[in-house]
Order: C-alpha cells, then structure tokens, then sequence
C-alpha cells in the first residue's frame, strides 16, 4: 500500500510539473528592423518562472554591403531568409522555404528591404514593394519564428543571384554591423552604458526583473520620474562595460504607480506588453491543458 501511495503521489505530481507552460510571442521590434521573441513561462500556479526577450537584426543590421566603397548599399543587395511560406512550389532547395530580400530603391530615391521573389526565368521585385517589405512580412508570426530559429542558428545568408541561380555568400554572423546579432547578448555593442546611459542590457535586466515580479500591471500607464539608477557590475549581464562608467547622478526612470523600474529605455512599455502577452499566452495554453 506504501508503494503504491508513493507512486500515486508522484504521478500526481509530474501531471501538476505538466501544466507549467511556456509562450512566445513574436513581434516587429525598434520601430521596425528588428524582430522581437518574448518568451515566458508559468509554473502550475501561473507565476511567472522566467522570462527573456530578444531582438535578432533584419537585414539592415547584417546584410553585406554592395557599394563600390565597401560601407554601405546599393540597389541590388539581396539576402535569404528561412520562411516556411515562401517559395513552396519550387523544386530547387536553395529557392523552396526560403524568402528573398533585395536592397529596393523606390522611385521617390528612399531604399527598402523588399521581397524578391522568382519568377520564369529571373527574380523580380514587387510592384507593391511597400507592401512586401521586410517588416510587414515579418508581422506574420510563422515567418518571424523562422526567422528568429534563424538568426540563433547562423542560418541567414548574403546571396548573389544570377537568373534563377542563388549563390551562398557569407553568413549574418561574418557580416554584422552592431556587434551582434542580438541585443540582449551580453557580447553584444548596441547602446553600451557610459557615463549618462545605463546601456541596453542594464535595461533589460530592469525590464525582466519588474516583469517577472508585477506581470498583470498596465504597462502603458506609465509614468516617467527623476531618480538615482543604482546598478551593480554583472558580466553576464553585460560583459564589455565597467558599471562605475555610469557616473548620472539621476535618470528620467518609468515607474508605475510609487513603483521605479529602474528602466530607462523608451521601449520599455512596449516590450513589457509584448512580455505580458506572452503571459496570458502562457496561462491560456495552461488552462487549456488542464481541461483535458
């Protein structure tokens, strides 16, 4: 009988492990040109167990450059992304479940990341290009899933193309502009802190612990206050900085209700609802399984 309570208990408790779930929404982040995964997951009571939030560069963050100078673009850079919508009906496996982007100038002389997509005998440009732009299509969360499984396995390339025949060239990884591809990585050089700014990931690390500890609060009611930004040195938060450069004596901070967040960044309430969303995901998913 011994036994068999122990058992009974046990598989009672892996059935409750079970109802934690984990969510990820996906979203178009920066203002375009980055595509954002909040990703969080509940325990069997829906608290928050952990919580992450990444940014992997679109092409403008990685895409070689074409120009005679060698630092910039030109009309005709193009670049291949995994998509399992993109290009189904091709036989050819550099071409089938992979999406074209081309380096686009619009007839008023502005540039855009385009779809390029082949036709019978060479690959064309949208006629609707502002339609068919990198961001737009990254808002279907199919590609931008894909495109973020991508970005984490080095899986984005430059291409030439010539007719219908694509040519690899180097990878996202050999041909990065802003350190790394994404943001939060502690390696990564976008927005380092200095002696005004907390840095990008100093940020981040004020976004997820707030989150993780008030997930339910409205995030777009914020309210902005001067204060003192205390932040302790953490190479695995940011592992290029010293803590002691950031010498302000205060910050304009957002903070809800009396609460500071110790964040400072302007996208904060953007990515703490793309975090929350992620959250009633998460719990969603959970009732669901419960039900069963």
């Amino acid at each position: 009988m011994k036994r068999i309570a122990i058992v009974t208990i046990a598989l009672l408790l892996c059935a409750w492990t079970a109802f934690g779930q984990t969510a990820t929404k996906y979203f178009v982040a920066h203002q375009g040109g980055y595509i954002g995964e909040a990703t969080v997951t509940v325990d069997k009571k829906g608290a928050v167990v952990s919580a992450s939030l990444a940014e992997w560069q679109g092409p403008g963050g990685w895409a070689e450059y074409n120009g005679p100078d060698g630092k910039s673009w030109v009309d005709g850079a193009v670049v291949r992304v995994p998509d399992p919508l993109a290009n189904t009906a091709s036989t050819d496996p550099m071409i089938k479940g992979y999406m074209f982007y081309v380096y686009n100038l619009k007839e008023d002389g502005t540039y855009i990341w385009s779809q390029f997509t082949p036709g019978k005998d060479k690959f064309a440009k949208p006629a609707r290009q502002y339609e068919r732009d990198f961001e737009g299509l990254m808002s279907n969360p199919i590609r931008a899933a894909a495109y973020a499984k991508a970005a984490r396995e080095d899986n984005l390339y430059n291409v030439t193309i010539d007719g219908l025949k694509v040519t690899l060239g180097k990878k996202a990884s050999a041909t990065v502009h802003y350190g790394h591809m994404d943001k939060a990585n502690k390696m990564a050089t976008y927005m380092p802190l200095n002696a005004a700014s907390i840095g990008y990931r100093y940020n981040y690390k004020a976004l997820i612990d707030f989150f993780k500890a008030k997930p339910t609060t409205d995030f777009a009611a914020f309210t902005m206050k001067k204060a003192k930004v205390t932040i302790a040195e953490d190479k695995n938060i940011d592992a290029g900085v010293k803590a002691a450069d950031y010498t302000a004596a205060d910050d304009m901070v957002f903070a809800y209700a009396d609460v500071v967040t110790g964040a400072t960044y302007s996208d904060f309430p953007h990515y703490a609802l793309e975090l929350q969303a992620a959250y009633q995901m998460a719990l969603a998913m959970q009732h669901k399984a419960m039900k069963k």
